[in-house]
């Protein structure tokens, strides 16, 4: 049988690839090609709240308990950006996977100390 927190481990890893990959195919799709256009000033100013959370994802690879509290400090700043711009679906689009992902992880390095 699995141990939990191995399955925690990779519920993250497998979740944060999903998340990642979706996200970067937005990106690349949608918003590469408006920046280049000169239109996509919005999406630039989202870039640095967004960096937090996808470098707490290749840092949980490593260390799943530091990387897990970078992703959630991540997804706390992209929810607080949209709130800020009064966008509460969007908040919870962009804040709950990297919130859920992160606490995967810190839930698997927890279980290793036990």
């Amino acid at each position: 049988m699995m141990q939990h927190h191995t399955l925690l481990n990779w519920t993250g890893r497998i979740s944060g690839i999903l998340i990642t990959a979706f996200f970067a195919a937005f990106f690349i799709g949608e918003g590469l090609p408006d920046i280049l256009n000169g239109k996509g000033k919005e999406l630039l100013f989202f870039l640095p709240f967004s960096i937090p959370a996808l470098a707490g994802f290749i840092l949980a690879w490593f260390y799943p308990l530091r990387g897990g509290w970078v992703m959630i400090g991540g997804a706390l700043l992209m929810a607080v950006f949209f709130l800020l711009k009064n966008d509460s679906i969007m908040a919870l689009v962009y804040g709950l996977p990297p919130l859920m992902i992160g606490l995967c992880f810190i839930a698997a390095d927890n279980k290793e100390l036990i």
